[in-house]
């Protein structure tokens, strides 16, 4: 498996490493191929494109038409950075190449899988493809692949929203797949006082702000809260002022900044709820499913979230509490009562984690992936000995 993506997977993006390990840990051979490099500045970056590019002007033509005219720049960017990556990928051979996000790093994939003459499978999120302003050129890219993975049924509904015609492209569901820890951990006791955490990029679609507004009402009504918050982002500062000012969340509220997966997962073990009030940003963009969500089922800890895209194929009323989005008081109250009904409570999060056993387990995607993969590779060696045997038209 040659996994083609644009850069090194970031720290929010674990779920991508999560799964190169389960695909390895099921026995395939993995590859992985980045189109950019982290210490590379943008201005060598695109040097460096343009530089390829004329290296290999006969190949701009049949790349854009690959990839629609639409594209326009984007093509060319894409078609360079398949021009420089594929004898690094030839030297290893793949079977399949595959990549995750449907905007620029399929675009590459394509062109990659396109000159290797093997198939080529992506697997959609959210942002991705919700935020593309060219339905046109999003579906020449996704129809262009032997099969589509979509991480939730809701996912394909957004992309038929988006114009994508998934009737031209086999299609499937392959969870994000989470670190795949289950831990036992004692209930926790912090002496009356409820413990909340949050382990996400302060972004507006993760509605931290919600949460704050939640806790400040929980605190003012006497409530014994602590909310810790693992991350950071582009509302990091305005999120820090809000704490600031406020002496009910000064008191009762750490913004931890981006922390190491390790100790942001000991702080979730520590938790007595996770809380994460997804919404829909202004420009469109939703979560997908969020993976903290399954990160807290596999520890055991229980859920307060909303219901938003995917999330209710994770969290339903019997395995956590889900409330309107943009809703301070409904949050408030249902971390009220979560926090005051530690049975109840206890008897959610046994059914959630039951359900990330059964649906979302690192290996149980891992399979999924490499089913499909081996039956792409199949009929193409069918397809190939046709060919050479004068079988195919």
């Amino acid at each position: 498996m040659a996994y083609v993506l644009l850069r090194e997977p970031t720290y929010s993006e674990t779920f991508i490493w999560s799964e190169i390990n389960a695909v390895r840990a099921a026995g395939a051979e993995v590859g992985l191929f980045f189109a950019r490099s982290r210490q590379q500045s943008r201005r060598a970056e695109a040097v460096g494109a343009f530089r390829t590019l004329m290296s290999h002007p006969a190949r701009l033509p049949g790349q854009v038409g690959r990839l629609g005219a639409s594209y326009g720049a984007r093509a060319v960017l894409a078609g360079a950075y398949a021009t420089a990556l594929t004898p690094q990928v030839r030297q290893f051979r793949p079977d399949v190449v595959h990549t995750h996000f449907l905007n620029l790093p399929t675009a590459v994939a394509v062109l990659v899988a396109d000159r290797l003459g093997v198939p080529v499978t992506a697997l959609a999120h959210a942002a991705d493809f919700l935020l593309d302003d060219n339905p046109a050129a999003l579906d020449r890219r996704v129809t262009a692949l032997a099969h589509l993975f979509v991480i939730s049924a809701a996912a394909a509904a957004q992309l038929r929203m988006k114009g994508v015609d998934l009737t031209r492209v086999p299609h499937s569901v392959a969870r994000a797949a989470f670190d795949g820890e289950f831990v036992d951990r004692p209930a926790p006791a912090h002496g009356g006082e409820v413990r909340l955490v949050t382990i996400a990029r302060l972004i507006e679609k993760k509605g931290i702000d919600t949460a704050l507004e939640a806790v400040a009402r929980l605190a003012q009504a006497g409530h014994r809260v602590r909310y810790d918050v693992y991350g950071d982002g582009p509302q990091g500062e305005r999120l820090r002022q809000a704490v600031a000012a406020s002496p009910l969340l000064a008191s009762s509220v750490t913004l931890h900044g981006a922390t190491p997966h390790a100790e942001a997962m000991r702080g979730l073990a520590a938790a007595d709820l996770a809380v994460l009030p997804c919404r829909r940003a202004a420009n469109g963009d939703v979560d997908g499913i969020p993976v903290f969500l399954m990160e807290a089922a596999a520890r055991g800890v229980p859920v307060v979230t909303t219901a938003v895209s995917g999330i209710p194929e994770l969290v339903d009323t019997g395995s956590g509490w889900l409330v309107p989005p943009d809703d301070p008081d409904a949050l408030a109250a249902a971390i009220a009562h979560a926090g005051g009904a530690p049975g109840e409570a206890l008897r959610r999060s046994a059914a959630l984690r039951d359900r990330i056993r059964t649906e979302f387990a690192p290996g149980l995607q891992a399979e999924r992936l490499l089913g499909t993969w081996s039956s792409l590779v199949e009929r193409s060696a069918r397809t190939a000995e046709a060919e050479r045997t004068g079988q195919v038209g």
